[in-house]
């Protein structure tokens, strides 16, 4: 292989010197505890308060105000995508979260929070 032919390929066979860390060159930490990280947002959640009536509520409130910001960080662009993303992850979501009836339709992910104060949020 000739150099004037393939430039970039000069210096790839000489070992290099790194003198910045990595930050992969330290061991990784650990994410954390989910139980810990689901109280933590129970708690934060709590003063909230269920703006829903007692009539015709199938899903727990927390549930729906716990989803809701998982599928935004996870990308969720609006209410049918925050549905999507929890029936995708139903799973590990029943496993934190009290789901008895599934997960939440994208309409009640809409009327609860156009009924929570965005003072509260």
């Amino acid at each position: 292989m000739s150099q004037s032919r393939y430039p970039m390929v000069i210096g790839f066979d000489k070992p290099t010197k790194t003198t910045a860390t990595s930050p992969l060159s330290s061991p990784l930490q650990p994410a954390g505890d989910s139980q810990q990280f689901q109280q933590q947002m129970l708690e934060h959640f709590e003063h909230l308060g269920d703006p829903r009536g007692k009539q015709g509520v199938l899903h727990p409130f927390v549930s729906i105000v716990m989803i809701a910001p998982d599928a935004t960080i996870g990308g969720a662009m609006g209410w049918e995508d925050i549905e999507t993303y929890g029936v995708s992850h139903e799973e590990w979501l029943s496993t934190l979260l009290p789901l008895p009836h599934g997960i939440p339709c994208a309409d009640t992910y809409r009327r609860v929070f156009e009924k929570i104060s965005q003072a509260c949020l």
